[in-house]
């Protein structure tokens, strides 16, 4: 994330395609793609693509927008994963991503971060406790949402992350919203 995640493959960030038929970049926001499976995350079975967003602030301790970011997986599979299988899958996600950026420090204990997932009207209400290895290794809660929709035989899972008090996350909310299945990817 935000390439010092060096292991990672992180592909070229140029936009394919017109600004209306890709998932949008708010303007001053950074963008990252990976492949499935993730190098941080190969235990993740899934192919495709994370199309990652962040807004300015997300890896500057204490400001506003600290933590608080919205992506999605456009995967090849189904993925009809249900709260405990997508909390398993974030839990295995963060672990793999926040080891890897921290690297030889040894600053983490991966059983120290956990996800849970619970069904809600809209899709699924998430919280994830992490380690934040690309600063300082001080812990963050991150409360959001995750919503699955088909697209053929794939699905495009939509995710927003943000500290509880984060005054973004209604720009989060509309940017998530905004992502479909049929949109070209930014890469």
């Amino acid at each position: 994330m935000l390439a010092k995640l060096a292991s990672a493959t992180i592909l070229v960030t140029v936009a394919c395609g017109s600004p209306q038929s890709s998932w949008r970049v708010p303007d001053g926001w950074k963008h990252e793609l990976f492949r499935f499976p993730l190098e941080f995350a190969p235990t993740l079975t899934h192919t495709g693509l994370e199309e990652v967003r962040f807004p300015p602030g997300f890896l500057t301790a204490g400001a506003a927008n600290h933590w608080s970011y919205a992506f999605v997986w456009r995967l090849d599979d189904p993925a009809p994963l249900d709260p405990a299988a997508l909390a398993t899958e974030l839990q295995l996600y963060f672990r793999g991503l926040l080891t890897s950026v921290d690297g030889d420090k040894h600053r983490l204990d991966p059983t120290q971060i956990t996800a849970t997932a619970t069904a809600g009207p809209d899709g699924l209400a998430i919280t994830v406790h992490l380690i934040d290895t690309f600063l300082d290794a001080t812990p963050v809660d991150l409360v959001g949402t995750a919503k699955r929709t088909s697209c053929g035989k794939g699905a495009l899972w939509t995710f927003v992350l943000a500290p509880a008090a984060s005054p973004i996350r209604p720009a989060l909310d509309e940017l998530a919203a905004s992502a479909k299945c049929e949109q070209a990817v930014v890469h």
